[in-house]
């Protein structure tokens, strides 16, 4: 019995988190890639959304209890953003990010292992896998085979430094924020019972995936 609940619970994580992600990545993800938002690098997808997407995941950790069940998110948001390339005969680099930015911070996890998400081993988990992910997806972001390395190590020097360290900076005022208000919470006997009672209900994260998957059909 206790090995079964354990296994519902990280399904239901992972499909929660990994729906949100999925929700998150349809709108906020599609509003950045749109002509009219400015193409500068603190508003770039990849310094906004991958902190973002590492955050959820950090919380899908905590709350399954295994770095797992943030490869089991990519899996999810990957096959969601899949199916709609198949479709409407998008592009799959976004399917290689996700995927690429899920075995990154499951990697990072690993390593660090960090007993609290809004703390600076939080943090530290995120700069590896974040450093990572920018580092390796230079690789899609230029043809490999064909460009000079002068355009290579810039384009490594823009994501893997540039904004890299901006989703750094966003991040630690992001996670201060959550930080203060955690506190702020606690201080005052906050009570989030019933709230968390229906976002961990089963029926709460499937609906949050099958949203992720109407989202990205509608919003593409």
């Amino acid at each position: 019995m206790e090995k079964r609940e354990k296994t519902l619970k990280i399904l239901f994580s992972t499909l929660l988190f990994g729906g949100l992600w999925g929700i998150l990545e349809a709108t906020l993800g599609s509003l950045l890639h749109m002509h009219f938002i400015p193409n500068t690098m603190f508003l770039s997808s990849s310094a906004i959304m991958v902190p973002i997407a590492y955050f959820l995941m950090g919380a899908c950790y905590k709350r399954s209890g295994t770095f797992r069940s943030v490869f089991y998110m990519g899996l999810i948001t990957a096959s969601i953003k899949a199916l709609a390339c198949l479709i409407f005969h998008m592009a799959f680099n976004p399917i290689y990010y996700i995927l690429m930015e899920s075995v990154f911070m499951g990697v990072a996890l690993l390593v660090v292992r960090p007993k609290k998400i809004l703390s600076f081993a939080g943090l530290g988990t995120f700069i590896i896998a974040n450093t990572l992910y920018l580092s390796a997806s230079t690789f899609l972001r230029v043809d490999a085979m064909h460009a000079t390395s002068a355009v290579f190590f810039a384009n490594l020097e823009k994501y893997a430094l540039t904004i890299n360290m901006i989703a750094i900076l966003y991040s630690f005022v992001f996670g201060a924020i959550l930080y203060g208000v955690k506190e702020l919470a606690l201080k005052h006997n906050w009570n989030f019972s019933k709230i968390e009672k229906i976002v961990y209900h089963p029926a709460f994260a499937s609906s949050a995936c099958m949203i992720a998957l109407l989202l990205t059909f509608v919003i593409r």
